[in-house]
């Protein structure tokens, strides 16, 4: 057998062009990019998961009364029956007794946050090309609720008014801007979206409404304005 053969090349391999930038570019990838990155996106993956168990623990129960009876879910009720807070609204003093002639524990309303079931009287006027509008005019009792989600729903059944639509923090923890829509209303133009803000104010104990929908029309036609105002508590 003959020996082996060698090759005739003698000079060390030649770098081709941008190797050494390519190997720097690599280097700092490495060393300084792809351990945060990793370390960030496993922490987002933790995140989203801590989120999402603790968004499910938080779900309310909701007490809906469907053809006289009363049913609990975590689903909020169908139509105008809104879900109910556990106990009066308005609640016993401290002397009060259970049946077993203990004192019991009065329930508290909640005025930390502007979130929840809110009730009161609300009133409802109109102005059309400047004029007021009388037969549109009412005090009615009102009921809403504002999910801590965001959605807001509502209604007055004295002038059939339905309310749905959104809330959002505002410029404190105790005020939320509204974007809501009124429909089934008796008096048919309040029947429109309207923008506003619900306010609480703890010292109070009450949180105070005010939504309006503004048609400026044209010039000297005096435009439409229709307004809806309550002082509500829980």
């Amino acid at each position: 057998m003959g020996e082996p053969s060698k090759s005739p090349v003698k000079d060390k391999p030649l770098r081709w062009p941008g190797q050494s930038l390519g190997a720097v570019r690599r280097t700092l990838f490495e060393d300084r990019l792809e351990t945060p990155f990793v370390l960030a996106l496993f922490s987002c993956v933790v995140l989203g998961i801590v989120w999402r168990l603790q968004a499910h623990a938080d779900q309310p129960v909701y007490r809906c009364v469907v053809n006289g009876q009363t049913l609990y879910t975590d689903r909020p009720c169908d139509g105008r029956t809104l879900p109910v807070l556990q106990g009066p609204i308005n609640p016993p003093s401290n002397q009060s007794s259970s049946n077993n002639g203990s004192p019991s524990k009065a329930i508290e309303p909640d005025y930390k946050t502007p979130y929840g079931i809110w009730r009161g009287q609300a009133q409802y006027q109109a102005s059309m090309k400047g004029q007021v509008i009388r037969g549109a005019h009412a005090v009615v009792p009102l009921v809403i609720q504002v999910e801590e989600q965001g959605r807001v729903r509502g209604f007055s059944t004295e002038n059939g008014c339905t309310m749905l639509g959104v809330a959002a923090p505002y410029a404190t923890p105790m005020a939320l801007m509204l974007d809501v829509t009124l429909s089934e209303c008796h008096y048919p133009y309040f029947n429109k979206r309207y923008s506003g803000s619900l306010v609480l104010f703890q010292a109070a104990s009450q949180a105070h409404l005010s939504l309006q929908s503004t048609n400026l029309g044209g010039v000297g036609n005096g435009g439409d304005y229709f307004d809806l105002k309550a002082t509500l508590r829980r």
